[in-house]
């Protein structure tokens, strides 16, 4: 009897010195709860985009908690979220210019063509791994669609073989950017300024066998800004949105036609 009673009574005495020691623990390293942050916590989303530049929501509350980032951030919650989580810090928030993807490519079945026939899967990642895909240009659009796939806001659809992204539905949370193999998306003001809509990095008379809307890195846009927010960067032109006053005058003098002008909106106040 005494042989069974032994080890029952070291494993018990075992599990008591255990609990114990956990409850100290619990008492010693106890940390207590940050009711700001975990308010901030709740107004948030939730979906961990990390469209903020945090890690998640959660250390988006943080940040935020600690005076360490704005309330702007959060653009998937929107106007709603940024008047809560102002409420919550005591903060007022003026007015915020709304952003959203875009899809720097207008090679659409009309102005550009296929160099191979692709039978594999019917994904962007798939095909980009044959060769950067059947289209004849390698840095555009393949529309197969990975960036619809993640989008969970209706906000994209592939026409005439382009992606295309509604800046009403999009809010920024950069699901797309990293699902598109050929990083042509990215986050702009939607509103207010003009894109270009390529990513051909070329020679000029490269671009113009394959598409017909490619940059040719003419340098008319660069000549004619007026604000000189217009560069040549890899042999594409890339406006820079905070000196863009969207006048339309690289629209008017670009041949390919290959640059968009958004349209002129009051900015978002929340």
């Amino acid at each position: 009897m005494m042989e069974i009673m032994i080890p029952i009574g070291i494993v018990s005495g075992m599990g008591l010195v255990a609990g114990v020691i956990l409850s100290l623990a619990t008492i010693i390293f106890h940390k207590p709860v940050d009711e700001k942050e975990e308010a901030l916590r709740e107004a948030l989303p939730g979906i961990n985009c990390g469209a903020c530049g945090f890690s998640g929501c959660d250390g988006y509350a943080k940040a935020m908690a600690e005076g360490k980032a704005e309330v702007t951030n959060c653009t998937p919650g929107g106007a709603v979220t940024r008047q809560a989580l102002s409420e919550i810090l005591g903060v007022e928030v003026g007015e915020v210019q709304k952003v959203a993807a875009f899809v720097r490519c207008n090679g659409t079945c009309e102005f550009t063509n296929k160099k191979m026939d692709y039978l594999g899967t019917d994904t962007c990642y798939g095909a980009n791994q044959i060769f950067g895909g059947p289209q004849a240009c390698r840095f555009g659009c393949m529309g197969y669609g990975d960036c619809k796939t993640v989008c969970a806001y209706d906000a994209i659809h592939v026409v005439d073989g382009v992606a295309k992204i509604d800046p009403d539905k999009c809010v920024g949370c950069l699901k797309c950017i990293t699902a598109c193999p050929k990083s042509l998306i990215k986050i702009l003001p939607a509103e207010n300024t003009s894109i270009v809509a390529c990513s051909n990095q070329d020679k000029g008379g490269g671009v113009r066998k394959i598409c017909d809307v490619g940059c040719i890195s003419c340098n008319r846009c660069v000549k004619t800004c007026p604000q000189k927010a217009i560069t040549m960067e890899n042999n594409v032109a890339v406006i820079d949105p905070d000196l863009c006053i969207n006048c339309g005058e690289c629209v008017e003098v670009c041949p390919q036609n290959c640059i968009v002008e958004l349209p002129v909106k009051e900015t978002v106040s929340s």
